[in-house]
């Protein structure tokens, strides 16, 4: 169906969302170790240069937070001088600017339009960088104590007339998402399996989000889950499981779903 958008698992919390003659890429560039999550190979990278097949359009790149399992921005200058996109979102910058600054100088020589999103959390910050696309930056922390100085952006996707809202490694705290969020009709809101499992995490989408669909994304591979999200997964989609709120789980196993506009 046309009017329906295809979302395809690139690697983690990497996806590419295809509609209206687009290709948006969230989180999919990255290939730096240091975490138990998947990474973005050398063959997916050189996929995404050629414009064929489910790379066939590459047009913006979106980043929510400076994580190496979300975001090397040396990965995305190669990428850019193999081919060429018509924008990047940047997140809130991290501690080391090095590898940042690089990007940055590349993205001004080649001329392509970049926004650094990172509003405060709460805050909002909206681009609209063609006619029926707008971006809008939700500002968050990451969750975790350990990573309370780590900014988040959620990133609330305007396509084809449908919200498409992804959260990437956002807390669970009501008041980054209430005011954001406030007469905003959701499609779908993709959550990592922490996020889904919380129970603060379940209020927000049962009171604030109120999706059409939930996705759980972030998933680690069937081999390498030193914290037991598959388990942790399996498990909360027993408790919290409702049959007015489809959830799909993207990972390996099931790496596409599509996303169709609600019917009357």
């Amino acid at each position: 169906m046309t009017d329906c958008i295809d979302i395809d698992l690139v690697a983690n919390a990497g996806v590419l969302v295809r509609g209206g003659g687009l290709g948006l890429l969230v989180d999919g560039m990255h290939d730096q170790d240091g975490h138990p999550f998947s990474r973005v190979g050398a063959e997916d990278m050189a996929r995404m240069a050629r414009p064929e097949g489910l790379f066939e359009r590459l047009d913006y790149l979106l980043f929510t937070h400076e994580h190496p399992d979300h975001f090397t921005p040396d990965l995305v200058v190669e990428h850019l001088e193999r081919r060429p996109v018509k924008g990047v979102f940047l997140p809130a910058p991290a501690k080391d600017p090095a590898g940042r600054d690089r990007l940055v100088r590349a993205l001004d020589a080649r001329g392509v339009p970049h926004w650094t999103m990172g509003p405060e959390p709460g805050r909002t910050r909206t681009v609209s960088p063609e006619p029926g696309l707008s971006v809008t930056a939700i500002g968050t922390v990451h969750m975790g104590k350990q990573f309370r100085d780590v900014r988040n952006d959620c990133l609330l996707i305007s396509l084809m007339g449908m919200n498409l809202l992804f959260t990437g490694d956002a807390d669970h705290v009501p008041e980054y998402y209430e005011q954001a969020l406030k007469g905003v009709d959701l499609d779908a809101a993709f959550v990592n399996p922490i996020f889904y499992h919380n129970p603060s995490g379940q209020g927000i989408i049962d009171d604030i989000f109120r999706p059409l669909e939930v996705v759980i994304y972030h998933m680690p591979s069937s081999d390498r889950d030193p914290f037991h999200l598959a388990f942790t997964v399996k498990r909360s989609l027993e408790r919290y499981a409702r049959p007015d709120m489809p959830v799909h789980v993207l990972d390996a196993a099931d790496p596409h779903v599509t996303l169709c506009p609600a019917t009357l």
